[in-house]
């Protein structure tokens, strides 16, 4: 867009008590509700500092945290932007607060030893024979290609979520992906070791039988074996 957007619901004043959070929330509240959306250009700087009855550095410190939250671009000389809004780009600040430590990466592996048998419980009477023979086969594509890290970074994904989708509640679904797409980093770099990702493949067949089977119980035990796995590797290489 050439032109900046008009956004009437900011033309009430907060108040000079208002600091740059209660601006963020602002804006946010804007995306939410539809009057500001991707890729929309907000007004200038200055314009946005008397609507919303602030100082211009209390703008500036409002619109650079909303930038490294994903929400908004700041592009030199061209404007303040919403972004696409896709989830790379608001995932980008958590999963660079994941990538920090080791330390983080573990209480997120905790996390998922706790949810993904949840979610894999509930997706064993609503994944179809499609969905099951789409699981067999990114089995087996990893175990004929042990040594291809990268393959194995995919199908893993895809793995797990095919199977999050079949959960039926599309709240939990969604969670189940903002797990397993933060701590990008982390993972990559212990997945390297061939032994590290065999053993996992080998928990994906399990998991898979189980399934075939309509074994909740199997289902939950697997997944949950599978988790603790993974956590252990992560204890292996960086020792946490």
């Amino acid at each position: 867009m050439t032109g900046s957007a008009i956004i009437a619901p900011l033309t009430t004043p907060i108040g000079r008590k208002a600091i740059a959070e209660l601006v963020v929330q602002r804006i946010l509240d804007l995306v939410r509700r539809g009057h500001l959306t991707a890729g929309e250009r907000l007004p200038p700087e200055r314009e946005l500092a008397v609507q919303l009855n602030v100082s211009r550095p209390t703008v500036r410190e409002a619109l650079r945290a909303l930038s490294i939250l994903g929400v908004l671009e700041i592009r030199h000389g061209g404007g303040v932007y919403v972004t696409s809004l896709d989830e790379d780009d608001l995932l980008n600040p958590l999963d660079f607060y994941v990538s920090l430590n080791a330390d983080n990466l573990a209480e997120l592996l905790d996390a998922r030893i706790s949810y993904e048998p949840m979610i894999a419980g509930l997706a064993v009477h609503h994944l179809g024979d499609a969905a099951l023979d789409r699981l067999q086969f990114l089995v087996d594509e990893q175990r004929m290609h042990p040594e291809d890290a990268e393959l194995f970074h995919d199908t893993d994904a895809e793995f797990h979520k095919t199977i999050a989708e079949a959960s039926d509640n599309t709240f939990l679904a969604r969670i189940a992906k903002l797990l397993q797409a933060l701590g990008e980093t982390g993972r990559r770099e212990f997945l390297q070791r061939t032994e590290i990702r065999m053993r996992s493949v080998e928990d994906h067949g399990v998991i898979v039988t189980a399934l075939r089977a309509r074994d909740v119980a199997a289902t939950q035990h697997a997944m949950r074996q599978h988790m603790v796995n993974v956590r252990s590797a992560l204890r292996e290489v960086k020792g946490v």
